[in-house]
């Protein structure tokens, strides 16, 4: 299995995102946003978020980048509160914050990421869920099942 120390993230590689940039990571914050709800995760939902990620046409590692710096840290805290939203999260909000977090890795966020602490507790019951995803996009196992 892939685990996020195979390929990692560079913490430094902060930007300024461009109009095109943004327009292009908008549907994979969405996209990955969904693992965070509070719902049960099926083949279905994995597939859809497969197509979005391998569209993405990102490195595995920028992925990780994303997963991990970008998305973890604005919705993990959502499995972590009882009912926690279930039906998405608002898009104007997601985007605005993954936007932050893409355009400034501070101190402390990126010791977050950095301490398995950190990133287990954001990302615990995603994990599995995101090993399977970036395991099809690798193999090119993109079509629905």
């Amino acid at each position: 299995m892939l685990g996020l120390a195979s390929v990692q993230p560079n913490p430094q590689t902060a930007l300024m995102l461009t109009d095109e940039e943004l327009q292009r990571r908008k549907p994979l914050w969405t996209a990955l946003s969904e693992l965070w709800l509070d719902t049960e995760i099926d083949t279905v939902d994995i597939q859809r978020i497969v197509q979005v990620v391998a569209g993405s046409s990102y490195s595995v590692a920028k992925l990780n980048e994303i997963y991990l710096y970008e998305v973890a840290p604005v919705v993990g805290a959502n499995l972590l509160i009882p009912a926690g939203a279930w039906q998405g999260f608002d898009e104007e909000w997601l985007h605005t914050e993954a936007r932050k977090r893409a355009e400034s890795r501070s101190l402390w966020l990126r010791f977050w990421v950095w301490s398995d602490f950190g990133r287990k507790l954001m990302t615990y019951a995603t994990e599995e869920h995101w090993q399977k995803i970036i395991a099809q996009v690798q193999t090119g196992n993109t079509s629905a099942t």
